[in-house]
């Protein structure tokens, strides 16, 4: 591994195989190009030059997580990276490097392998050092102990840290007391970047989100449909870059949801979808899998299967009123305790879990459930009889896995696979014949 000194290094990694690839696409026979994967990649280069940018001319430059309301920081100008959502989606690119380094990283290897990717991508200054952080208190078992390693790391020594303290509950009370913090945040921001706040720049990237989250919405309806106009975890997967990791409220990833319900939508009234025999509609009650392509793939060419939801690709995204700033606060604030997946669905009361499951089984006509068992997590474990209980009230059969969603190795996929087949057998499904 190289040695990193102010974490320069890798963003310019990371810039110059990004351009390496978008290069390779336009090699690709035109029926072979995916647009909308070209225009994500697009938007994620310009990201880490502007992370470059910021670090090398001393501009607000911020690390935090997915749910910690980046609306704001948006709206402040500050520009903003999460410590792994660019070192996750380079593992396929570099044969899996950083998550060999990390199986030597002095860390407990049982833990959630997203934690221990974060610790070690910080040790090893695999980031521009940032002015401040805000840390993400939720909702893994390892995530406080995460931030305290973040703390004692000598790359961080000395960088401010702000820790949303969020609550159990999915009430109006619950909202009021995220959103007063919201504003001690507001005020940690400006003190430790220099950004200055302004309601009405707010006001613009909220009402942008508002417009992202409604064609989001729209887009799970078209996947009611059967055939499924769409792949397994297409949607989740670049949705969930363009709203969470990528800066908040750009026009250009509004564009490009618009033009993924376009073409879900055209596929819907043609009645055809990538799966067109589809016997097996699935659920994934978790966050997408890095590996979600190639079980996606494998799933449809071997058992006409399709997963059609997941937690990242359902959570239920409200409309924020943007009339005040007390309305946007508490919008925001429910947003990000009560809406973010696998924060929705791993704090707080098992209900949610179980509704969320019920709803999503009737609304997508669901044929079986696929649950990940992700690693590290004590609410996956505790979450897995009150799941078994709804699916065989509903009739629909459930199989637990044990994987890590961000390191295939955990589980080999071929284990996954074969696990899949027999239960998918064991239930009367049939697999096709090649």
């Amino acid at each position: 591994m190289a040695e990193y000194v102010t974490g320069l290094e890798r963003t310019q990694e990371y810039i110059d195989r990004l351009q390496g690839v978008l290069q390779f696409f336009e090699t690709l026979p035109q029926e072979k190009r995916n647009p909308v994967q070209e225009a994500v990649v697009g938007l994620m280069l310009d990201h880490s030059k502007n992370v470059l940018d910021a670090a090398k001319n001393h501009k607000p430059l911020m690390c935090t997580w997915y749910g910690n309301c980046q609306e704001i920081l948006a709206a402040m100008g500050v520009v903003y990276y999460n410590p792994v959502f660019d070192l996750m989606f380079h593992l396929g690119l570099t044969d899996y490097a950083d998550a060999k380094e990390c199986d030597r990283f002095n860390l407990d290897d049982k833990m959630c392998s997203l934690v221990r990717y974060a610790v070690y991508s910080m040790v090893n200054r695999l980031h521009p050092r940032p002015d401040c952080f805000v840390a993400m208190a939720e909702p893994c078992d390892g995530q406080l102990m995460l931030h305290q390693a973040f703390a004692e790391c000598d790359y961080l020594k000395g960088v401010p840290v702000y820790t949303i303290d969020p609550s159990y509950g999915h009430t109006d009370k619950d909202f009021e007391y995220v959103a007063k913090q919201l504003k001690e945040m507001i005020s940690f921001i400006e003190k430790n970047t220099g950004a200055k706040y302004d309601v009405n720049k707010l006001r613009e990237i909220v009402d942008e989100t508002n417009k992202q989250y409604e064609i989001w919405a729209e887009v799970n309806e078209l996947m009611r449909a059967s055939p499924a106009p769409m792949p397994s975890f297409a949607v989740g997967d670049a949705f969930w870059a363009l709203t969470q990791h990528l800066p908040c409220g750009d026009p250009r990833a509004t564009a490009l949801m618009g033009a993924v319900r376009d073409f879900a939508k055209a596929n819907v009234e043609k009645g055809v979808g990538p799966v067109m025999n589809e016997q097996i509609r699935v659920f994934w009650p978790d966050l997408n899998p890095l590996w979600g392509d190639k079980l996606g793939q494998w799933l449809a060419e071997e058992w006409n299967a399709v997963v059609v939801s997941s937690f990242q690709q359902m959570t239920p995204y409200e409309k924020i009123d943007t009339s005040t700033e007390e309305s946007m606060l508490f919008g925001l604030a429910r947003r990000a305790i009560a809406e973010i997946p696998m924060i929705r669905q791993g704090r707080g009361w098992v209900d949610v879990v179980v509704e969320d499951l019920r709803n999503e089984i009737q609304n997508n006509s669901i044929d079986a459930v696929l649950f990940s068992g992700h690693q590290g997590h004590k609410d996956q474990s505790g979450i897995n009889q009150f799941m078994k209980k709804a699916c065989r009230d509903m009739n629909v059969p459930l199989l637990s896995l044990t994987t890590s969603l961000f390191d295939e190795r955990y589980t080999p996929l071929d284990k996954v696979k074969s696990d899949i087949s027999n239960f998918f057998s064991a239930n009367g499904f049939k697999r096709n014949v090649h």
